[in-house]
C-alpha cells in the first residue's frame, strides 16, 4: 500500500526560505488543506498545480509516492520490543 508524502515540499521550502503563512497566501491553501499536507493526507491536483505555479516547480519536485507496509512493519517490531521490555 502507497500514499503520498510532501517531505520534498516541506524541504523545498526550507530550503528556498519561504513560510508556511507564505506558501498558503501566495497559492491560496486554506489551513485545513495546509493540515492536511502535514499530515501526509489526500488534497485535490488543484491545489498541488497552485503549490507548483508558486514554487515555479514539477509535481514530483514536492510530492512522492511513499510504501505505507515499511513504515507499519516497523511500528509493529517496535510495538514488539515495548512488549518484550515489558515481559
Amino acid at each position: 500500500m502507497s500514499k503520498l508524502s510532501y517531505k520534498k515540499l516541506f524541504k523545498m521550502l526550507i530550503d528556498i526560505d519561504m513560510t508556511n503563512t507564505e506558501l498558503m497566501e501566495k497559492a491560496k491553501i486554506s489551513k485545513s488543506t495546509f493540515y492536511k499536507m502535514k499530515n501526509g493526507e489526500n488534497i485535490t491536483t488543484d491545489v498541488l498545480l497552485r503549490v507548483c505555479d508558486v514554487l515555479k516547480c514539477d509535481v514530483s519536485d514536492i510530492v512522492e509516492c511513499v510504501e505505507v507496509k515499511k513504515c507499519w512493519m516497523l511500528l509493529q517490531f517496535l510495538a514488539v520490543l515495548v512488549l518484550l521490555n515489558k515481559l
